[in-house]
């Protein structure tokens, strides 16, 4: 019975390729998702870039979700999470967006029965240009007295110096990188600067093979205390800059999301006005 109503709801994902229109389902018409049997938390925004953002939404009942997105209340685009089933928590990221530019969604969840909920039009607004280095220091940096004091693995079980070590994360060099050993959502690297800085802004590039070892999402622990992020890493192609504000003197950078095997980092920066 349970396979069969699952079977069912697949189906209707498949159909619900909306942009606001009103649909008749099983259950009947839509209803608003704060409705949703078992309740809900969210959707909220998170993680949001010049390029990308995440939608969340956490369900009290497992449900399939979309999320119908644009620069306008028209949508035009749309985009769910890859899963085999039904699910409570609910993290879509939404791809390859404009910098400085409000967007609208609509967030859509068909539970078990069948039936359709969905919020109402919401916006967010993405970041100018990430690229474009803040005004400041780079505080993390050997050049200004920075240092790794700890990292997951170097890739061939070198020291922080070698030819991949952590060392070269923060060496101000674009031709070297930091590379884990096949690390990939547990790689982590720890950065302990000269003193104590006002932190304005975190810098990462990430490194890449094309289909491994890139770095999606990361996020900072500084002082073993404050969590900032996490933070989307759009591409690999450069740096890219998150604006933050917390003093600090040793920061850790965790792997969130990564598509696996050695990841790790071609550059690492903190930006202070010292």
């Amino acid at each position: 019975m349970h396979m069969f109503r699952y079977l069912w709801l697949a189906t209707t994902v498949v159909i619900l390729v909306l942009g606001g229109a009103v649909l008749v389902t099983r259950g009947g018409r839509i209803q608003p998702l704060d409705q949703l049997p078992g309740g809900i938390s969210g959707p909220t925004v998170e993680g949001i870039t010049d390029t990308a953002a995440r939608i969340v939404l956490r369900t009290g009942e497992p449900a399939f979700c979309q999320v119908s997105y644009g620069p306008t209340s028209h949508y035009g685009q749309m985009r769910r999470m890859d899963m085999s089933g039904p699910m409570t928590d609910h993290r879509i990221v939404l791809p390859g967006l404009h910098p400085g530019t409000e967007y609208h969604f609509k967030l859509s969840a068909i539970n078990g029965d069948a039936r359709v909920y969905q919020s109402a039009d919401l916006t967010f607004t993405t970041l100018q240009s990430t690229s474009s280095p803040p005004v400041g220091t780079n505080v993390a940096s050997v050049k200004v007295g920075a240092r790794v004091i700890g990292v997951s693995s170097n890739y061939g079980g070198g020291g922080n110096d070698g030819t991949f070590g952590a060392t070269h994360a923060i060496d101000g060099d674009p031709n070297t990188e930091w590379s884990s050993d096949r690390d990939g959502n547990n790689a982590w690297i720890e950065i302990e600067l000269a003193k104590t800085f006002r932190i304005t802004a975190i810098g990462f590039w990430t490194r890449t093979m094309g289909t491994s070892a890139q770095i999606q999402e990361f996020e900072v622990i500084a002082d073993g205390t404050t969590r900032l992020g996490p933070f989307i890493l759009s591409d690999a192609s450069g740096i890219r800059y998150f604006p933050v504000d917390v003093m600090a003197r040793r920061l850790r950078f965790n792997v969130v999301r990564s598509s696996g095997g050695n990841t790790g980092a071609v550059e690492i920066q903190a930006i202070a006005n010292p």
